[in-house]
């Protein structure tokens, strides 16, 4: 039972941070929409020049299949917002006084 309650709270952890970063790209998006064009021309940036590079057919065509703007600017909300969460996390631990259980004590 344990293994099964800790797999579904990390699945159940994945899709909130997917949702929790959907979420905060759509509030950035109508509360700074010129910072929002500037993330996605960035990003457009970075694609071109990761692309740019001399690689095999094989390789482009999957690069070109999986980075794209939209997944890069997403993806750094995700990452953004997992950060922000498990900041407060150790925060609100750490005011409570809580103390992080070891996963393997030596």
């Amino acid at each position: 039972m344990h293994m099964t309650a800790r797999f579904f709270l990390s699945l159940g952890n994945v899709f909130f941070s997917l949702l929790l970063g959907a979420v905060a790209l759509g509030f950035f998006w109508m509360y700074f929409p010129d910072l929002t064009l500037q993330l996605f021309k960035w990003a457009g940036t970075l694609r071109e020049s990761l692309l740019s590079s001399a690689w095999s057919a094989r390789y482009e065509v999957a690069l070109r299949l999986f980075v794209d703007e939209r997944q890069i600017v997403y993806m750094g909300f995700v990452l953004a917002t997992r950060i922000v969460v498990g900041l407060i996390i150790v925060l609100v631990s750490r005011f409570l006084g809580g103390k992080a259980e070891q996963e393997f004590p030596i």
